[in-house]
């Protein structure tokens, strides 16, 4: 049985996030309200062993909303505290919590990533995305310091093992990027692990490409661990001067010459993940069944030469 079947079959598997996450680092704020991270342990073992969970995976809880900062024209980082101020996030990477509110009558749960590394003491931190039509996300830009909101959890999503693979390709669309930056930072923060990332990160413009700082400062610290390729749909005539990505919409030909392709059918030295909006996911690989099962695969990623082996769909 390949690695993303077991994987299916071992979890419950949640859609794509409206949240974006990137934990193993701490959150602070550059020049031009931009944030980067910097990578910081979440405390001693002996502190984090002994301090409670925050979350609890089968029940809601009430946090309260102590920060918000704007990230840019749509996206805001917001800052929920825990009622214990020495309990951990009890997350692992590639997992997510629940959001559940009551937004005009009705009760609404939805998917969100934080952006706080497992073992975070405290509170949780996420950057989220406004969307016009998300109800949820509406919801959650409309909080003040001090409102609530209830989270369960954490959900995990991938069981990740060190040097399973030769290359792990990474392909998201938009906010997609929640499980992939977890991805990279499991990767790369143990310098045991040996595998090869490739990330191709697509985006309507480059002005919607969240954690690009983040990404590109990775990129740089390991040359030969990660690549990255950012895809944007256009670019305005002053970006198009100094844009140094691709440009137009993922097919075929972009993907093999951005990405490591199968040696053979079913090769699982590498795996390809990909995670994005419903079109998205249609396009490269078709979308997961209604009950959160892998389904077939089907899309640019078959095209190519894929196999439901070494695809996984977050």
């Amino acid at each position: 049985m390949s690695a993303a079947a077991r994987a299916s079959r071992k979890w419950i598997w949640l859609g794509a996030t409206l949240a974006v996450g990137g934990a193993g680092y701490l959150l602070y704020y550059g020049p031009g309200q931009k944030f980067t991270f910097e990578t910081k342990k979440s405390g001693g073992a002996s502190h984090t062993l002994l301090a409670p969970d925050a979350l609890d995976p089968n029940a809601f809880r009430t946090f309260k909303l102590s920060d918000v900062k704007q990230y840019n024209h749509n996206t805001n980082i917001f800052t929920f505290d825990f009622d214990d101020p020495k309990a951990k996030y009890n997350g692992k990477t590639a997992s997510c919590v629940l959001f559940k509110a009551d937004i005009d009558g009705k009760e609404v749960v939805r998917p969100y990533t934080p952006v706080s590394r497992p073992n975070t003491i405290g509170h949780l931190n996420f950057v989220i995305k406004h969307y016009p039509k998300g109800v949820m996300s509406k919801h959650v830009h409309s909080l003040k310091k001090g409102d609530s909101i209830e989270i369960k959890g954490p959900i995990p999503k991938y069981p990740y093992e060190p040097n399973k693979f030769e290359n792990l390709v990474l392909i998201a669309g938009g906010t997609g990027i929640t499980p992939m930056v977890q991805m990279i930072e499991e990767v790369l923060l143990n310098p045991n692990d040996k595998t090869k990332i490739t990330f191709l990160f697509a985006n309507v413009s480059v002005d919607d490409i969240l954690l690009k700082e983040t990404l590109d400062k990775l990129a740089e610290k390991y040359p030969d661990r990660f690549k990255i390729h950012y895809i944007v749909d256009k670019v305005d005539k002053a970006q198009a001067k100094t844009w140094q990505g691709e440009v137009g919409y993922l097919t075929v030909k972009m993907l093999k010459k951005l990405s490591p392709m199968p040696a053979k059918k079913d090769d699982e030295s590498l795996l390809v993940m990909v995670c994005g909006p419903p079109g998205f996911m249609k396009l490269l690989s078709g979308e997961k069944t209604k009950d959160f099962k892998q389904g077939e695969l089907t899309g640019l990623l078959k095209d190519l030469g894929f196999t439901e082996k070494n695809v996984f769909k977050f």
